[in-house]
C-alpha cells in the first residue's frame, strides 16, 4: 500500500482562498479606524501649530498675518496629510487673535470642535477649527 502524506493541490488552493476571504474581511472592517486615525493625526497637527503660532506671537505686533487674506496655507505646515487637505490658518483683523481649521474624513470624530467661520475652511462634512 502506498503511504501519501502530505496536502492534495485541492486541500491548499481551498486554505489560499480562505486565508485571502478573511484577509479581505479584516482589511476592509479597518477602513473606517484608518480615517479616525489620520483625523487624529491632523488634530495633533493643528495643536503643534498652535504651540508654534504662540511662541511666534508678539505683543507688539500679534500674530504672524497669512500670506493672502482671508485664509492662506500655512508655509512650513506639516505635509500635506493623505486626503491633500490643506490645514488653514487666518488671523483676524487686528491680528491679536487667529483660526486654524482642517478638513476631517470622519464625521463622527472630534465632537465639539465647533465650526470654523466663513471662509476660513471650505468642507463639505466635518472640519476642527482652534480659535484664539
Amino acid at each position: 500500500m502506498k503511504n501519501n502524506k502530505g496536502f492534495t493541490l485541492i486541500e491548499m488552493l481551498v486554505v489560499i482562498a480562505i486565508i485571502g476571504l478573511l484577509s479581505s474581511v479584516v482589511i476592509i472592517g479597518l477602513g473606517g479606524s484608518r480615517s479616525k486615525a489620520r483625523d487624529a493625526r491632523r488634530i495633533a497637527d493643528i495643536q503643534q501649530i498652535q504651540n508654534a503660532l504662540e511662541l511666534q506671537y508678539n505683543p507688539a505686533t500679534g500674530y504672524p498675518v497669512a500670506g493672502t487674506p482671508p485664509t492662506a496655507t500655512i508655509t512650513g505646515a506639516p505635509t500635506k496629510d493623505p486626503q491633500s487637505k490643506d490645514y488653514q490658518y487666518a488671523p483676524n483683523a487686528t491680528t491679536l487673535g487667529y483660526n486654524l481649521g482642517i478638513c476631517l474624513e470622519n464625521s463622527e470624530g472630534a465632537s465639539g470642535a465647533g465650526n470654523c467661520p466663513s471662509g476660513v475652511t471650505n468642507c463639505s462634512g466635518k472640519e476642527y477649527c482652534v480659535k484664539q
